[in-house]
């Protein structure tokens, strides 16, 4: 199965839990984090991996992997505009593995903690049967919202929006392995910046770890939309094709949705208006460049594809 389908079947399924256990569900399955409210607190909680040979290759300093571990996850806090609060790592290591790799990738956990002010404050360690299986460290995350106590989800944009971006495209994840996507700067003060200045006009948000096509697809269609982007606008290096603009994904930069002309700049990072969104099409993103429309919703990351 493709990510897409198993993910569309859990949230199907998910229903019946949303009153069951000491936790009532305000936010299900289906968003960059979940939120449920515990003895009447509002906490998001998300979980995030990243596997050897996938999110990054063999050789990579696993204290920079560590981190992205962390900053992935942070990243989806900032879709929320909410605030870190804790984490939990597992590791799943091979039998042969150096103890430096494990005192590395624990390291960076430490490290990235400190960064992002979200203690680890557990976990586990196992250990594949086979030798030379691949590193794969996985984070979970606590989070609150933040001090207008809005939190804004990938629903709610309406037609005439625009769609903007933070920072830049296109340089999250080259072919060979580089790029971004090991010192990516999750938006978490942008995102707290943006609700504070845009209030009622920020209609909905999303972080952009799949690429800006298959993400603002998402945001689109779980607000009934389309979307459409211009090629000509999109904020990335010179020369660089736009199908890598909007398909290189793990730049983890916020897009979002709002209402009339967003400020050029939060906290430092600018902002660019990249499209708008529009009535529901066939696609749910396309591309407009050179004098046509090209379907963007699956040039994308995407497990199973």
């Amino acid at each position: 199965m493709r990510e897409s389908a198993i993910i569309a079947d859990i949230v199907r399924r998910n229903a019946e839990f949303a009153s069951m256990g000491g936790a009532e569900v305000v936010i299900p399955p289906g968003d960059d984090m979940a939120e449920v409210r515990l003895g009447g607190r509002r906490v998001l909680v998300a979980a995030d991996q990243v596997i050897e040979g996938v999110h990054w290759l063999p050789g990579t300093d696993l204290a920079l992997v560590a981190r992205k571990a962390m900053a992935r996850n942070v990243s989806d806090v900032a879709a929320m505009a909410a605030v870190p609060a804790c984490a939990v790592a597992t590791v799943a290591c091979a039998p042969d593995a150096p103890d430096a790799h494990v005192r590395a990738l624990t390291e960076g956990l430490r490290a990235a903690a400190r960064e992002f002010a979200c203690p680890v404050v557990g976990g586990d360690v196992g250990m594949h049967a086979a030798a030379g299986s691949p590193l794969v460290l996985s984070v979970a995350i606590l989070a609150e919202p933040g001090p207008t106590g809005r939190v804004v989800t990938r629903a709610g944009a309406r037609e005439g929006d625009l769609l903007c971006v933070t920072g830049s495209l296109g340089d999250g994840w080259r072919p060979d392995g580089s790029g971004r996507h090991l010192r990516i700067t999750p938006r978490v003060r942008e995102a707290l910046a943006l609700v504070a200045k845009l209030g009622e006009r920020l209609h909905a948000m999303i972080d952009v770890s799949d690429g800006l096509g298959t993400d603002a697809g998402h945001l689109a269609e779980a607000s009934g939309l389309s979307v459409v982007i211009e090629a000509s606008c999109l904020p990335s290096a010179p020369g660089t094709p736009w199908r890598q603009a909007v398909g290189a994904g793990e730049e983890h930069e916020l897009a979002f949705a709002c209402e009339g002309p967003p400020p050029d700049s939060v906290e430092g990072t600018p902002v660019t208006v990249v499209g708008r969104f529009v009535r529901a099409r066939a696609d749910r993103a396309v591309v407009a460049a050179d004098g046509a429309e090209h379907p963007a919703s699956n040039l994308g990351w995407e497990h199973g594809r």
